[in-house]
């Protein structure tokens, strides 16, 4: 990524080169050659795309919108956002009027500014109020709001109802017992080995996917992976008794509790398959989970989810999902096209025919593949909206599952105490990748020294990741 002084002299070549061209200040124009207010939008799908179904519909849905606001037009952009262009084409105001990123974005769109607040927008348009409290945390700043939300999610636990039955970790009411922290998450586990002979509890351990799973429970244990400085130089900052204490938590799991697989070396897909086949009673995943498991089988009474434990300093679970911002420098017409093509899009708190039928079409898919229907999602928006009634009201139709057994989950979605945090800012996948070596070592080696491995890995990560950073 640049750094503040990089996009300074970045800018200021910018503005030389259009000094000497004997043009204005180079603000672009919300005017299109038609005279009518236009935004350009990112992510549009190139003419030879492969996903022709794709093209069609947002063709069509944009002839709609500029046939429905004669004064308004749509401009597509094919750009998608990576960190390899994005601060050039934001420092010289080329970004896309409506542009796409992930949740792990919103720091760096925030500290460069690369963004107009949408709240006074989201007002006129009647969205006050409406955006789920712990998603609107995630994208303000102070009192703006920095971008559209359009769709999200967070890890709970999933568990298997029958081993939780024979472990008498079920209560009468077909609720599963809930693990408050993460020591009772390893008592439960030890329950299940007892009783079962299963694995209790596990995380996969290869492909990025340990890392990324561990770092919530690093999180719960005060672990801060990283800080940037104001010129946003970012310094590894691991190295922690918090670090060490929750790696030693996965380590006792393995060595004194005993609760994981024999093999401890699996990817995601073995991960899954192993949970599907009756051979892990816990494991940390999105409610999305059920789409995994319908290839392996696993009976829907056996799936159960809920929520995420709490750690010793916080209690804390991983978040994602998209968002679409709208760039600097944008008019207040300009926001309100965008706000109103996002609802076009079905990206909106608007039930119109079409949104109502792919919700519909949605659930039925996934109950005709027996997926479990009644696990909710983490929902931009509060429970009070049209939208989410309406959804509440076609998966009650859909439903083929005891929602008890998911009950927690559902209900933690809405209980704005458990934090939400998205990926790491920089360097998400390698840092990954530095975390799997790690735990791939403490559950392979009883004796691993873990404070070595933590001084090791962060040294490492600073000097070949974040040092690096361009």
């Amino acid at each position: 990524m640049k750094t503040k002084k990089t996009l300074l002299v970045l800018l200021s070549s910018a503005l030389l080169i259009t000094a000497f061209a004997g043009c204005s200040s180079g603000k672009k124009s919300d005017k299109n050659a038609d005279g009518k207010s236009f935004i350009s939008v990112g992510n549009w799908p190139a003419q030879n795309t492969t996903d022709t179904n794709y093209l069609e519909t947002i063709t069509r849905q944009k002839t709609e919108f500029e046939s429905e606001n004669p004064d308004w037009a749509i401009e597509p952009d094919t750009w998608k956002f990576d960190l390899d262009t994005f601060y050039s084409k934001a420092a010289s105001r080329q970004l896309p009027t409506l542009y796409y990123s992930n949740f792990t974005e919103i720091g760096k769109i925030v500290s460069g500014e690369y963004y107009t607040d949408i709240s006074a927008g989201l007002k006129r348009a009647g969205y006050e109020g409406k955006f789920n409290p712990a998603v609107l945390k995630l994208i303000s700043n102070g009192d703006e709001i920095v971008t559209f939300p359009t769709d999200t999610y967070s890890l709970g636990i999933a568990y298997n109802v029958d081993l939780f039955k024979k472990a008498g970790l079920m209560n009468s009411d077909g609720t599963p017992k809930q693990p408050k922290d993460w020591n009772e998450v390893a008592e439960f586990g030890k329950k299940i080995k007892e009783s079962t002979g299963k694995a209790g509890f596990a995380i996969p351990t290869m492909a990025n996917c340990g890392g990324w799973l561990f770092t919530p429970i690093a999180w719960s244990y005060g672990v801060e992976f990283m800080k940037a400085d104001k010129d946003n130089n970012y310094t590894a900052t691991f190295n922690s008794q918090e670090m060490i204490d929750a790696l030693q938590y996965i380590s006792d799991l393995k060595w004194k509790n005993g609760i994981f697989l024999d093999n401890s070396l699996i990817d995601l897909t073995e991960y899954y398959k192993q949970f599907a086949i009756g051979n892990i009673g816990m494991i940390l995943t999105a409610g999305n989970v059920t789409s995994q498991l319908v290839q392996y089988d696993m009976p829907l009474d056996h799936i159960g989810m809920m929520a995420i434990p709490a750690g010793p300093k916080k209690h804390i679970t991983l978040t994602g999902g998209y968002t679409a911002t709208i760039a600097d420098g944008a008019t207040d017409e300009q926001v309100d096209i965008a706000i109103k093509w996002l609802e076009k899009v079905g990206s909106g708190d608007v039930l119109t025919d079409s949104v109502k039928q792919t919700i519909e079409t949605g659930y039925k898919r996934a109950a005709d593949r027996n997926e479990a229907v009644g696990v909710e999602s983490l929902s931009v928006w509060n429970s009070e909206t049209e939208i989410e009634k309406f959804r509440k009201e076609v998966r009650e139709k859909y439903v083929n599952i005891d929602l008890n057994h998911v009950k927690l989950y559902n209900e933690a979605l809405s209980d704005t105490d458990i934090e939400l945090q998205p990926e790491e800012p920089v360097c998400a996948q390698e840092l990954y990748a530095v975390l799997d070596g790690i735990i791939q070592e403490i559950l392979t080696n009883k004796n691993a020294d873990i404070k070595g491995l933590v001084e090791k890995a962060n040294a490492d990560f600073q000097a070949n990741y974040l040092n690096n950073l361009d």
